[in-house]
């Protein structure tokens, strides 16, 4: 019980060291007259003995307040090559390493409340003696991570992070440097890895490229970016679908509605889905270009492909009365073809073998052309945006074009070769295309992960890294983070604010649907206290100790000249969260906690990974 009633208080003078000081200078003393005078020496040696045994009883407590003392000026940064990463992996297998640390405990907080509690003049006098020692100042308050002096290196259980994981932090805190890190280490344990990147980090891409050239693979990197077409490899985001209706739902999602279901919207996705339809009964594979046409130039030809497919595989003999009413279409055309063609289909082909697909597509193409176009108004910017330009042959690959050698991939193609795909989006460029196509891709992916999950044997794991991620998130993602598990997924997901989902998915309740599927929370600095109370709120409290320090006087009524007087101390405690809210903010560069396995807080700081070592 002893310890109970311990009061550390780690930033005042050492006087530990002035006691091993002044031991030794009277042991040294206590030598130098023994050996300049005639005196008996057994006095002095009991005297230099005692004075040693003294000095050493003190000495561990100097050094022990010394070292904690040290590390308030914080550690210089560290680098590490991949070859150090693999033997860092290869001493534990089964854990992903996360970095250098300590778990934040109860002593933290109290050391922490110590230095809070002092005048914020003598903190900033501190830290300009570092930016003084230092070539570049230092952002942040580095006697975060000194409130403990030994650190380790920190692993998480690879079974864990299938609870997946939320990584915050402000622009500049570190949030690609801990993506490279994890997705090396992805890389290196031959796991398929996606990257999803809006702003388009070089850096980040060449690390993963890197990564998979030490692993003895540099074929398994493939990488998409609308600005570099040349080097990007084709990707068909409509390739992967458990429902033909699955398609209009991912185009008609990129609608900007209110509420996604306003009657705009509803006509979008019945016009995309019968277009859908009919380009399936003509056995043939839907593309963002091939709807952009029919939506744009009429569906008359698909009409014809239709009636004629779905004629050929349902009736015997059709083309004899089909005949006859293609005889009646005035001058041949496309047009009239297709009206004559739809005539026969209701007058004879309906009773008999019916088709509400047919029927939808029908229905769209004798819909008035004026009040159609009005309709789709909302949707065909967003087709012309991912079709236009070199857009076009990247998101809509044509397998025929000899001319073009770019490899053809999907979300099942990535997942199923074990890729490590780099896509980066160009927000910067155009953040309503970037956007578009990153939830279009996410979509195609959580299709591909439903299709694991029901019929998948011996899965492999797949990491997905998302930069942004408020900038892509929708509700096929959201199924991913609620069900991506069993299908061996692992999310990982970037974002700089708590209001950035919320402003994405238009309600805090979608929000915290977002979070709530997301087990593990690494957070670097984060500057909004609304996203700092979040990563805080869920921790337990502890208890820090004070000293209450009391004095008074006193004075007797009947004898005025007898005065009393009393001081005292007590130690006192009070509730204190577990990691202070506001430190969020403090944290240097590279610097997180980490809420990890159901509970545990880390406080960590990352190296950074490079080729070689200065």
């Amino acid at each position: 019980m002893a310890g109970d009633y311990v009061y550390e208080m780690p930033w005042r003078k050492n006087y530990e060291s002035y006691a091993v000081a002044g031991w030794v200078a009277a042991s040294a003393v206590a030598m130098g007259v023994n050996q300049l005078t005639a005196m008996p020496p057994q006095p002095f040696w009991w005297m230099t003995g005692v004075c040693g045994v003294m000095a050493a009883a003190r000495l561990p407590q100097a050094i022990k307040l010394s070292t904690l003392q040290k590390h308030l000026r914080g550690r210089e940064l560290s680098f590490l090559t991949l070859k150090d990463l693999q033997k860092i992996m290869k001493k534990n297998p089964d854990d992903m390493w996360l970095g250098y640390g300590f778990a934040w405990e109860n002593r933290h907080v109290q050391r922490s409340f110590e230095i809070l509690k002092r005048d914020w003049s003598v903190i900033n006098q501190m830290n300009r003696s570092i930016r003084s020692s230092k070539k570049e100042a230092p952002l942040g308050q580095s006697w975060i991570h000194g409130a403990e002096p030994e650190e380790t290196k920190i692993y998480q259980p690879l079974k864990h992070t299938e609870g997946h994981t939320l990584i915050v932090g402000t622009t500049g805190s570190g949030k690609t440097r801990l993506f490279d890190n994890l997705i090396s280490q992805a890389v290196l344990r031959g796991e398929t890895v996606i990257i999803v990147d809006p702003k388009g980090d070089k850096e980040l891409k060449e690390n993963a490229k890197r990564a998979c050239a030490a692993l003895g693979k540099p074929e398994k990197f493939v990488s998409f970016h609308p600005a570099f077409p040349e080097d990007s490899v084709r990707i068909d985001p409509l390739r992967n679908c458990t429902r033909i209706t699955e398609i209009a739902s991912r185009i008609s999602a990129l609608i900007p509605s209110e509420s996604g279901g306003d009657a705009f919207t509803s006509f979008a996705w019945q016009a995309i889905n019968n277009i859908a339809q009919g380009l399936r009964m003509a056995h043939d594979r839907p593309n963002l270009v091939k709807l952009r046409r029919f939506l744009e130039g009429g569906a008359a030809s698909l009409v014809i492909r239709a009636i004629t497919a779905y004629c050929e595989k349902h009736l015997t003999g059709w083309e004899k009365d089909a005949k006859a009413y293609l005889a009646k279409a005035k001058g041949g055309t496309t047009q009239n073809r297709a009206i004559m063609l739809s005539r026969y289909y209701y007058e004879c082909v309906q009773q008999e073998a019916p088709s509400s697909e047919l029927e939808g597509l029908l229905s769209m193409f004798e819909h008035d052309g004026t009040h159609f176009s009005k309709m789709i108004a909302s949707l065909l910017p967003i087709m012309n945006m991912l079709t236009s330009g070199e857009l076009g042959p990247l998101l809509s690959p044509d397998p025929d074009d000899m001319s073009d050698h770019r490899d053809i991939l999907d979300s099942s193609k990535i997942v199923d070769q074990g890729l490590v795909a780099y896509i980066g989006l160009d927000s910067l460029t155009d953040s309503v295309v970037g956007s578009a196509i990153g939830s279009m891709l996410l979509s195609d992916l959580t299709s591909v992960a439903g299709k694991r999950y029901n019929f998948g044997e011996d899965l492999r794991h797949i990491n997905l890294f998302v930069d942004e991620a408020a900038e892509t998130i929708n509700d096929p993602l959201i199924q991913l983070l609620n069900k991506g598990r069993g299908a061996k997924f692992r999310l990982f997901l970037a974002t700089q604010t708590y209001a950035d989902f919320t402003a994405r998915l238009g309600s805090p309740e979608k929000a915290l649907q977002v979070l709530g599927n997301i087990n593990n929370t690494i957070a670097l600095r984060v500057i909004d206290t609304e996203t700092q109370e979040y990563i805080t709120k869920g921790l337990p409290m502890t208890r820090v100790k004070y000293v209450m320090r009391t004095q008074g006087q006193n004075t007797h009524g009947d004898e005025p000249i007898m005065h009393g007087g009393n001081q005292g101390e007590r130690l006192m405690e009070e509730e204190s969260e577990l990691f202070p809210s506001q430190l969020l903010g403090m944290l240097p560069n590279l610097e997180f906690i980490a809420k990890i396995s159901g509970g545990l807080l880390i406080k960590g700081r990352l190296p950074i990974l490079v080729d070689a070592k200065k």
